[in-house]
């Protein structure tokens, strides 16, 4: 369960391929991890935030340092920024605070702890917790933010685009057994014209973008060339400034594997969905998910989408809420959803789907289930929905399902 910065984790690699490129990221200023996770609750000083606005690129966010911490609550400052609004009526989720959760035991590399222990230790550097059950908030705490600020969900946010996936199959939209390029013609031409759209759902399209430890540290690997292109930032090794789609018609196949065969987590794929659910909707991103979700929920705040330079909503990871807003969320997929919303999200046919329409198979021996949390744990209950905001905040929800 130990969540901590990236940069905490650089110092054991030793590969030479990125070993310098991130030895010389880490000497700039804003790339460590000095400032105690509490003083994300405090106005930075303006000389702080230029260092952090002068030093921003993709790679510098990857450190997962100071600058970073700023940034995984402050990325509309930093990128153009599209906004989902709620529906007109806010209903506050009801506390049903359960203080015996305070010795609930969390079991990390560094020993067992209580749960008060794990959010109080600096090491792990959790900013915001939540339980809900049956609708109710029973645990809560905000070790390193507000209540009211907003965090960056991290690859929860790929969840939205699944949700409103299955919506369009479940109407007809979209048949998933079809190539990519049935939705998006502009990849014609390309390895993408052998991928289905199921596997882009399931991650298995055989594509060389996986997104593991060596790859996230590469500077030019395909997966840090997306990362820059849908935040501005030049390509390592050329300078040049490249589209997202650029890069997506430029990846390659993986030599003796075929598309179905093995789990492969790629953000692409997620960014590839959401442009072919605007292509189907003929609306932006912002305005399809507002519609058909965040529009029918009681929260708080609108959800904030950052966009790449070409106005691509990067539901991907960069979805910013506040944390009790994305419990909200988590609870429209359980029998609690009326504690949340005014009408039904996530229908029983679309829970059915999710349930069954994975390939359990191909994800045994991954390099994403080798570095998950739930494979770390001994035993995962199975009334618990795990979501996780970026590397410093997380949400647990549970609920009767």
């Amino acid at each position: 369960m130990k969540l901590k910065s990236l940069a905490l984790l650089i110092p054991v690699l030793a590969t030479p391929a990125f070993a310098n490129p991130v030895e010389e990221a880490l000497k700039k200023d804003g790339a460590q991890v000095n400032l105690l996770i509490k003083t994300a609750k405090e106005a930075p000083s303006p000389e702080f935030i230029d260092s952090a606005r002068n030093s921003f690129d993709n790679f510098h966010w990857q450190m997962g340092g100071d600058h970073a911490m700023y940034y995984n609550s402050h990325m509309n400052e930093f990128l153009t920024t599209a906004i989902s609004s709620p529906n007109a009526e806010y209903k506050p989720l009801e506390r049903a605070i359960n203080s015996d959760l305070d010795e609930l035991k969390v079991e990390t590399t560094k020993g067992s702890f209580t749960m008060v222990e794990y959010l109080a230790d600096p090491h792990f550097r959790t900013q915001g917790f939540m339980l809900i059950h049956e609708g109710k908030v029973v645990y809560e705490a905000y070790p390193g933010m507000k209540p009211t600020d907003r965090h960056i969900w991290a690859s929860s946010s790929k969840t939205t685009v699944g949700l409103i996936i299955a919506q369009l199959v479940e109407e007809g939209k979209i048949d998933t057994d079809k190539p990519v390029t049935t939705y998006m013609p502009e990849l014609k031409g390309t390895v993408w014209e052998e991928v289905e759209v199921i596997h882009l759902l399931n991650h298995t399209t055989g594509l060389d973008n996986e997104e593991n430890l060596e790859s996230i540290l590469n500077p030019d690997s395909s997966v840090v060339r997306l990362f820059a292109s849908v935040l501005g930032s030049p390509r390592q090794s050329t300078g040049e400034v490249e589209t997202w789609m650029q890069v997506a018609k430029d990846t390659q196949p993986l030599k003796n594997e075929s598309t179905g065969e093995h789990f492969r987590y790629a953000s692409m794929n997620t960014i590839i969905l959401t442009k072919m659910i605007e292509h189907i909707e003929g609306k932006q991103w912002n305005k399809v998910f507002e519609e058909r979700v965040w529009g029918k929920m009681t929260a708080r705040q609108p959800a904030l989408f950052n966009q790449t330079p070409d106005g691509t909503a990067l539901a991907l990871g960069l979805m910013l809420t506040t944390l009790e807003d994305m419990g909200r969320f988590g609870t429209l997929w359980t029998p609690s959803w009326s504690a949340v919303a005014v009408e039904p999200v996530v229908s029983p046919k679309i829970l059915d789907r999710v349930y069954t329409n994975g390939n359990p198979e191909s994800y045994i021996g991954s390099a994403k289930e080798a570095s998950s949390m739930v494979h770390s744990m001994k035993r995962r209950p199975s009334s618990h929905i795990t979501l996780t905001l970026s590397m410093t905040t997380a949400l647990w929800l549970r609920a009767a399902i």
